[in-house]
């Protein structure tokens, strides 16, 4: 079975792709919705939290872990990798790419202020084209306003996408599974000579790439179970609401509680 954990609803635009590239995988999804958004926790808070979560994934049976959070991946991963003796997949903006694809040589990456500010992001710049500018947008507030559904949320695209429509770039890098829940939103602000890079799908190809599935069997119709430590009824309410996620609206999540912190009891 493959896990994917998030802080919200974000996760489910890589499980939609990892759907689509292993549709006979069963797929256990956790949403840590009591303690969103990532962005605003201390980069302990977050390797905590995403321990527990991947502790509670493998408990279950799980074989391979994604972490579906930009966050928690530059945050956390190379804790995880070192706790757990699983394939621990996460999250990266498509920053390479996207400077191979440029004309004008400058690209934007729309990101959380934790990501922006991390040293495994800081080191993925690093080896972007040196001829490449690259633009990093942190977006404060703005994957909560999309878990939300706020009313500030087009002023927050607008606040963020302006300054880098106003240098000229013609790729903007997706750094938050959030955003592409309202890339087309993002798409009618910057217009048709700019490009939207999300690299879900990358992701997903490394998870077939990685999983064991030699462990089991096909599972023709294989389930997909989603939870939230949060409200299901609020977490439900949101997958019918975003068009990218309408082929979840008929599976039903359910509650989950877990420690605060340490480990899992039994």
């Amino acid at each position: 079975m493959i896990g994917v954990f998030d802080s919200g609803v974000g996760g489910l635009t890589v499980l939609s792709q990892i759907r689509a590239q292993l549709p006979d995988s069963p797929i256990l999804y956790l949403a840590d919705q009591a303690h969103a958004p990532y962005g605003d926790l201390t980069q302990a808070r977050v390797i905590e939290r995403s321990r527990l979560i991947s502790q509670w994934l493998q408990t279950q049976g799980c074989t391979l872990v994604v972490v579906a959070c930009n966050t928690a991946t530059a945050l956390a991963i190379d804790a995880l990798r070192a706790s757990f003796d699983i394939p621990i997949v996460g999250v990266e903006p498509g920053i390479k790419p996207a400077a191979i694809q440029s004309l004008s040589q400058r690209i934007g990456i729309l990101a959380t202020a934790n990501t922006v500010a991390s040293d495994r992001y800081l080191r993925l710049l690093e080896r972007v084209l040196p001829d490449i500018d690259i633009l990093s947008q942190g977006c404060a507030g703005l994957a909560d306003a999309i878990e939300q559904q706020s009313a500030d949320l087009d002023q927050l695209l607008q606040r963020y996408c302006q300054p880098l429509i106003d240098q000229g770039v013609d790729q903007i890098v997706l750094g938050c599974t959030h955003y592409p829940l309202v890339k087309e939103r993002i798409a009618r602000l910057v217009g048709p000579q700019v490009t939207i890079v999300d690299t879900s799908g990358a992701i997903a190809l490394e998870v077939k790439r990685r999983y064991p599935q030699d462990l089991a069997g096909p599972q023709v119709g294989a389930p997909i179970r989603l939870y939230t430590t949060g409200s299901a009824a609020e977490f439900d309410r949101l997958v019918c609401a975003y068009p990218l996620l309408a082929w979840l609206s008929g599976l039903a999540s359910h509650e989950l509680s877990l420690p605060e912190r340490g480990g899992l009891v039994g």
